[in-house]
């Protein structure tokens, strides 16, 4: 029973809501974008067009890098040692402006930044240059242009989709294949992933299919519900529930009758993967917004509990259910990432067109999708705007400041040819047309006044300063302008974020994370701001299997005498100025460094030694912080942890898995 009957039953759908981040900075309304944040720098003002077409002309790129006040500094302190960051042929330094305005702006990601910031007169603009040579795209181009960023063996950044140095590039003349696939690297002989065109289906290892009875049926699959029946029959008390009973629940829908096809025994169990029924879809899809990531992370937890406790029986049944329930939400969430996935091929070769009915038109659910992925955008580029600002805010200093470069902001600006954006004047560009786009899709009522009221509410929602005003605001305006009640529209609000979930970090995730804190501002003061997962995820009571139920012990291991961590646990501090001698520094090296590689500065014959037994590990206390030493039940469960199968009593894996033998039980 590998399909689901939710995809084809047309359910009244709950609402939903999303977008904003309450931190300990108060968050201040929007100001009119019209106004502040002008689409002239990006593309003429004379029409909407492509902002592919307005920079195919330019051949080299003038810009700031984004470390260009560190290399000011250094001149003015006139230092004599210089360091060398990425160069870029068509970046040059300079410095934006400032501007002493105070007015603070939301934005998508939920960080607070400065009108004058994003401001049209305040971004440096990009000057062409003319040469007698065909002009080369450059990443800023290529990116303004909805492209992806050409990089040779690495899967370059666009507007709308994240770069990936483990995905395979497709080579000239080669196909991307239907769904994602594991390939080998003729170049390295490593296997990559290479994208497929389509979102694969676990269940079904095909590509994802949707519903051909109509746009109303493919909306139902994107934001699926149930009957009020089914609801009814397995949704959660949320008043009082546990954690244990939410498990209970979840594994009695799982279990379906199992048969062996070789024996004929029969019995009851969670079916065998990929296989799942629709009772279990119909109980998830009750409870999505109780379940989700919370209870993929109360899961795990407690599977590690009872390994760490040597109950390998329920650690076992713990896995099962933790990866069946891992299965039906890939399941589940497969047809929203593949309607996201065609609305980012509308929206970024589109990337700088304002005329956004031009090519944002169409059924609901494809401009549901197309206003979530311009929001998705917003907030992901504006995160890359706040990264930038904050390395050029980092002083040029040695100590926590190196530290605090090398964490702020996408670590693949460090490869040697970063397939990214990240120097602040191109970063703001692309922030600052995102944000136009965005605003222009909101303020088309064709596109934007019909849209589910959940995702509606994203919009409204980030305008607004305060948790106690933003509530007020859902009781006494959104909910009675849009005909729903705040129950459902809390409830819808968590529905989208677990859908939104299952999409991909990058570049979803800074949406995704501001749809969450807007669920929990949502909730204060209601029923639903109960939290049973807390105390089973968070760690919040102590260090005890009695008094925490979701604690494990961890524990320190015995590591080869050649490992990385002996090397570092062994490796003495030297501090600046305190190496001492070469002589000393390099009999340090010798001892601790270069024995990994087994090289000897003596260049005498070692003599050969009698084997030495190996003694036991001291870990040193302040990694070790208490914990105990080589418990070994990480290795409880064998090779079924990494194959999901048994081993033999001599130790010897089986050659088949039990559970190939398995069948479902046909009523």
């Amino acid at each position: 029973c590998q399909s689901t009957s939710y995809t084809n039953t047309m359910v009244s759908r709950l609402s939903t809501t999303g977008g904003l981040l309450f931190s300990s900075v108060a968050l201040a309304a929007v100001v009119a974008l019209s106004t502040t944040l002008s689409a002239e720098a990006f593309s003429p003002s004379q029409s909407y067009r492509p902002l592919a077409a307005a920079s195919g002309s330019r051949s080299t790129i003038t810009t700031p890098t984004a470390l260009y006040n560190r290399a000011d500094r250094r001149k003015d302190k006139k230092k004599k040692k210089k360091r060398t960051i990425m160069d870029d042929d068509d970046v040059t330094p300079s410095s934006p402006t400032s501007a002493n305005s105070n007015e603070p702006i939301l934005l998508g990601g939920g960080e607070s930044g400065y009108e004058y910031e994003l401001g049209e007169s305040k971004i440096p603009i990009a000057t062409a240059k003319s040469t007698d040579s065909p002009p080369k795209k450059s990443k800023l181009d290529q990116e303004l242009s909805g492209e992806r960023i050409q990089e040779d063996g690495i899967v370059g950044e666009s507007v709308t989709s994240a770069a990936s140095v483990s995905d395979m590039p497709l080579y000239p003349g080669e196909v991307k294949p239907d769904v994602t696939t594991v390939i080998m690297d003729p170049d390295t002989g490593i296997e990559r992933i290479q994208q497929g065109k389509y979102v694969a289906d676990k269940v079904t290892g095909k590509a994802v299919v949707l519903s051909s009875l109509g746009p109303e049926y493919r909306l139902a699959q994107m934001l699926p519900g149930v009957s009020p029946e089914t609801r009814d029959q397995y949704r959660f008390d949320w008043t009082s529930v546990t954690v244990p009973e939410m498990v209970e629940q979840l594994k009695a829908a799982c279990t379906v009758p199992l048969k062996n096809s070789s024996t004929g025994e029969e019995w009851l169990g969670i079916p065998p993967h990929p296989v799942i029924s629709n009772p279990a879809v119909d109980f998830v899809l009750s409870n999505r917004d109780y379940l989700g990531h919370r209870m993929k992370k109360a899961l795990g937890r407690l599977k590690l509990r009872a390994q760490s406790q040597f109950e390998k029986e329920k650690a076992i049944e713990l896995r099962a259910l933790w990866k069946h329930f891992l299965l039906l939400e890939d399941h589940i969430s497969a047809p929203f990432r593949q309607i996201i996935v065609n609305a980012e091929a509308i929206v970024g070769p589109n990337f700088g067109n304002l005329d956004m009915k031009s090519y944002c038109s169409g059924e609901l659910y494809e401009r549901t999708a197309n206003y979530l992925v311009l929001k998705s955008m917003v907030a992901h580029w504006e995160k890359k705007y706040n990264d930038a600002l904050a390395q050029d805010a980092i002083p040029d200093e040695e100590g926590m400041n190196f530290y605090a470069q090398l964490y702020t902001g996408d670590p693949k600006r460090y490869l040697p040819d970063p397939p990214i954006i990240f120097r602040l004047a191109e970063v703001s560009r692309i922030t600052v047309m995102a944000q136009n786009m965005c605003k222009a899709f909101a303020d088309t009522p064709e596109l934007f006044d019909d849209l589910p009221a959940e995702v509606k509410f994203i919009e409204k929602a980030l305008g607004i300063q305060g948790g106690t005003t933003l509530r007020k605001y859902m009781l006494e305006e959104f909910c009675p302008e849009n005909n729903v009640d705040p129950a459902s529209l809390r409830e819808g609000l968590k529905r989208l974020y677990q859908q939104m979930f299952n999409m991909q970090i990058d570049p979803y995730g800074d949406l995704t994370m501001t749809l969450w804190n807007l669920c929990v501002a949502t909730s204060v003061g209601t029923e639903e701001a109960r939290e049973p997962y807390e105390e089973y995820i968070g760690n919040v009571k102590g260090t005890k299997y009695e008094n925490n139920p979701g604690f494990f012990q961890t524990y320190t291991f015995d590591h080869d005498k050649n490992s990385l961590v002996r090397f570092l646990d062994s490796a003495k501090v030297i501090e600046k100025g305190t190496a001492g001698s070469p002589e000393e520094l390099g009999r340090q090296l010798q001892g601790e460094a270069f024995q990994l590689l087994n090289f000897d500065f003596g260049g005498g014959e070692k003599k050969a030694t009698e084997p030495k037994e190996e003694k036991r590990y001291e870990v040193p206390e302040d990694r070790a912080i208490g914990r105990p030493h080589m418990m070994g039940w990480l290795d409880l469960l064998g090779d079924e942890e990494l194959m999901g199968g048994d081993t033999e009593e001599g130790g010897e894996k089986e050659e088949s898995f039990e559970a190939d033998k398995w069948e479902e039980v046909k009523a």
